[in-house]
């Protein structure tokens, strides 16, 4: 099989203001933040890369050793990185081949998650599968890629699908975060019911128009990524709308007008699944119906 070219492209802004309650902007997030990057740039590209290591005894002396070597996966995943210094956790990541590091000094940090997005679908022509992340997601599902390239082959070239961002929680298992509200939102255009079933091997799995559409990411085939790039260049890559701010804006609010937007079923959640590096759910409570 052919190897299959991704690129992933993330903003990242650390800029600790007194009394702020985003993420990116509270001291007291330093750690967290540091450990998410991490994970979201270094951690998803050992993850997803074709190369690996392997604990084996060598046939001559048979010493312990470890040993790189190569998976049938023909994946090539890169990631962009989009920041800016001193307001950044960037320089505390390692040296990556895959991993390029933008200083957007000249960018107000709220234009760069927009920044990001739009450099990603300018670079179309020379990935297969491109990806826009927050900085604080990891890409959990091994099968991920091809699960993006089975889809984007099987469906017409106007549906995106997108995963559900989940964070795990210490002895209750998962919260998917992108929940929809209950009885819909008939006054968005695209909260129509529409559903899907597909074929993944031997699972029927289903997938819907999301009535929340926000994932904090999105991966679409390189055909999709022209024709978004395309319909923004005739906006000159201004918007009419904001939705609820400049991560959403950059993501779902990239696609939502010329892509329909799915997600799988809340019941297969775990198609696609992408984990959040926070603790968003703990702002809400529980309840069992």
């Amino acid at each position: 099989m052919q190897e299959m070219k991704v690129l992933i492209a993330i903003p990242h802004i650390f800029d600790p203001k007194r009394g702020s309650l985003y993420s990116s902007n509270n001291e007291s997030k330093r750690k967290s933040k540091e450990r998410a990057l991490y994970r979201a740039t270094i951690e998803n590209i050992n993850r997803h890369n074709k190369e690996a290591w392997i604990h084996i005894a060598r046939k001559d002396d048979a010493q312990i050793v470890t040993k790189r070597f190569q998976t049938n996966d023909n994946l090539e995943v890169n990631i962009q990185l989009f920041t800016a210094e001193g307001r950044s956790l960037s320089n505390l990541l390692p040296d990556n081949d895959r991993l390029k590091i933008f200083d957007c000094k000249n960018i107000e940090s709220i234009n760069i998650p927009d920044h990001a997005s739009r450099r990603l679908l300018e670079q179309a022509e020379n990935y297969d599968i491109l990806g826009y992340m927050e900085d604080d997601i990891i890409i959990e599902d091994s099968e991920f890629f091809d699960k993006i390239r089975f889809l984007s082959d099987i469906l017409p070239v106007n549906y995106a699908v997108l995963p559900h961002r989940c964070e795990w929680i210490e002895n209750k298992g998962e919260v998917i975060l992108s929940g929809d509200p209950v009885g819909g939102r008939n006054d968005l255009f695209w909260d129509t019911g529409e559903q899907i079933e597909v074929n993944w091997g031997k699972q029927k799995k289903r997938i819907y128009r999301a009535t929340n559409p926000h994932s904090g990411c999105f991966f679409i085939s390189r055909k999709q990524a022209i024709i978004t790039r395309e319909f923004w260049e005739r906006r000159q890559w201004k918007a009419p709308y904001m939705l609820s701010g400049p991560l959403e804006q950059a993501a779902s609010g990239r696609l939502i007008e010329m892509m329909k937007i799915m997600k799988p079923i809340p019941e297969d959640y775990r198609f696609l699944k992408v984990r959040h590096c926070d603790e968003l759910w703990k702002r809400h409570e529980f309840i069992d119906d």
